[in-house]
């Protein structure tokens, strides 16, 4: 009976951390450059993805809803690596000094938009409320930027606002890179929750093998 106990706990583990997604939005940026650029979403890869191409990101602008996935993912990322969408190259290179993964119109954003991240055609993770348009919400990143809270997300297809930190709107009027501005996007910054399975499932063996020893 023990033993089957200890086994129950490594198998709930092995469940517990086979839930990722795969992918998270982590942060969206409505620059100050002129035109309104970097336009640009960062997602993070919680696993190894051979294939992006089972991934999209879609915008909903001022709140008219759902306009489906705009733009496909390609190619392949490793557990760990933050992925760059934007609206354009050369705007986000010369606020960021790098050039983006992906550009395409699903990123072109104002600070009123939500952003959708889908998988095999479903939404696995949104910020922003798709039907409501965020000018004066507290959602809004007007000439600024909202970044993911560690150990959140995704969070499927209801925005979860209260895992979000927000610069507020014209946090970033007057930079002209990221580096110098007086509240800069948090790049890269965003930590994952650690996976279940790592801790509860190393438990549930060594009490495996100690019940296994008597």
């Amino acid at each position: 009976m023990k033993k089957l106990i200890a086994l129950t706990l490594v198998t709930l583990a092995v469940t517990a951390g086979s839930a990722d997604a795969g992918l998270v939005i982590t942060g969206v940026i409505d620059g100050p450059l002129s035109g309104g650029v970097p336009k640009a979403i960062e997602l993070y890869a919680d696993s190894d993805i051979a294939d992006l191409g089972s991934y999209g990101v879609g915008s909903a602008n001022n709140g008219g809803g759902s306009d489906g996935e705009e733009l496909t993912l390609s190619g392949s990322t490793t557990a760990g690596q933050f992925l760059y969408v934007a609206s354009e190259s050369t705007g986000f290179s010369n606020f960021f000094g790098f050039a983006p993964d992906f550009t395409g119109s699903a990123a072109s954003i104002n600070g009123d938009d939500a952003i959708e991240l889908f998988q095999n055609g479903s939404v696995i993770d949104v910020f922003g409320d798709i039907n409501t348009d965020g000018s004066g919400e507290a959602w809004e990143y007007a000439d600024g930027w909202a970044y993911r809270s560690d150990n959140t997300g995704p969070d499927g297809s209801t925005f979860a606002i209260g895992n979000w930190s927000f610069s507020g709107p014209d946090a970033l009027d007057g930079a002209t890179t990221n580096a110098t501005a007086d509240t800069p996007f948090p790049v890269g910054t965003y930590v994952p929750e650690p996976a279940t399975m790592s801790l509860l499932g190393l438990g549930g063996l060594a009490l495996l093998r100690r019940r296994n020893r008597k």
